[in-house]
């Protein structure tokens, strides 16, 4: 009896491109919260980066990382603002988002979610405001 072999070739092609699902020109925001004095991302914090990353996928985007504190962090906490845009830079970074897509910038108390009484703690300024831009 005769034996046939056959030849398989397999091809591999890259999977194609997701399709950005927002326009360009769409503006979208979040916020990530912070505890008093850190700069250290929570878990529901790192699990919004990563829904956020994922929810833009396909899309070419500028992210914006804009860090705040609250009153009662002024004196003391020179720069945690920017410490905070910092970490949520380095978090989308770790989601594969470029380094050049992202800026970062230390808004300090100069625009508080909530208005407060001088040296007041609020823990909704605490936050790292993220704006994504859709180009």
């Amino acid at each position: 009896m005769r034996s046939l072999s056959a030849l398989l070739l397999l091809v591999v092609l890259p999977a194609p491109a997701l399709a950005c699902r927002f326009a360009s020109g769409e503006v979208h925001e979040a916020s990530l919260y912070y505890g008093l004095g850190s700069s250290s991302l929570d878990e529901y914090g790192d699990e919004t980066v990563k829904a956020l990353a994922a929810n833009f996928t396909g899309c070419e985007v500028i992210y914006i990382a804009s860090g705040h504190i609250d009153a009662s962090e002024l004196g003391s906490n020179a720069g945690l603002g920017q410490a905070r845009a910092e970490g949520a830079r380095t978090r989308l970074q770790g989601q594969g988002i470029p380094a050049r897509d992202i800026l970062v910038r230390d808004m300090k108390f100069d625009r508080p979610a909530q208005p407060t009484a001088a040296n007041a703690r609020e823990p909704l300024n605490r936050r790292v405001e993220l704006v994504m831009v859709v180009r």
